[in-house]
């Protein structure tokens, strides 16, 4: 009795998996396609600093104030030029993040139907864990430089004037000037998505381990 009600429950949680997963990946799948298409039908959106000498608000008396005040947090650019390049860099970010939902949901399923049919999963998991967690690492600290990529593109093609260095102090008649600091170390690692960074690096070292385990199975059975 024991073993059939154990049966049964394995059976009903690995199919509950397989719904799970089938809905998680038919539903990435099919989102993705506007997500991604977006970039090059609607208007371009990018956002970064802004360099100023202006003061944006007034305290909450209607005078200047040091406290109870508003500052510039950056500056939203809008565009309905094609800049294929920043379009195709936001779309790319995009889809990194995309991949990571749709092979998850990928190997649930495939996992979920080869455990039901009883046959051997070890090596598709070992595979399959690998790759999601390659996958997200990818998307925690390359997808978001792609973004800084594609905001640097778009305004330069845009002809905004861009700041890279101080110059000076600033004064409120003195323009308005657009910051990129792009490519600096310290810009770069800020920038690194760390919670999806350290999923994708436990995901693989599960993976792993999970190889190493399989390994040692077959070295103990064989020594049996």
């Amino acid at each position: 009795m024991n073993i059939t009600a154990s049966r049964t429950g394995r059976s009903g949680a690995l199919i509950v998996a397989l719904v799970l997963g089938g809905m998680l990946l038919l539903g990435s799948a099919i989102s993705s396609i506007p997500r991604i298409t977006g970039y090059f039908t609607g208007y371009w959106t990018g956002h970064s600093d802004l360099l100023t000498g202006r003061e944006p608000s007034v305290g909450a008396a209607g005078s200047m104030s040091d406290v109870d005040r508003v500052d510039y947090s950056g500056v939203v650019i809008v565009s309905d030029e094609s800049l294929l390049l920043a379009r195709a860099l936001q779309a790319i970010a995009e889809g990194l993040g995309v991949l990571v939902i749709i092979a998850g949901g990928a190997l649930a399923v495939l996992l979920a139907v080869r455990m039901l049919r009883g046959r051997p999963f070890v090596r598709m998991l070992t595979w399959g864990l690998g790759s999601v967690g390659v996958l997200t690492m990818l998307a925690g600290a390359i997808g978001p430089q792609l973004h800084a990529w594609a905001v640097d593109a778009g305004v330069r093609a845009l002809g905004y004037e861009v700041h890279e260095g101080s110059d000076g102090a600033l004064t409120a008649d003195g323009p308005e000037l657009i910051v990129l600091p792009q490519w600096d170390a310290l810009w770069v690692l800020d920038r690194v998505d760390v919670t999806l960074l350290l999923l994708g690096v436990i995901i693989a070292v599960v993976g792993l381990l999970v190889a190493d385990g399989a390994r040692l199975q077959r070295e103990t059975d064989g020594l049996v």
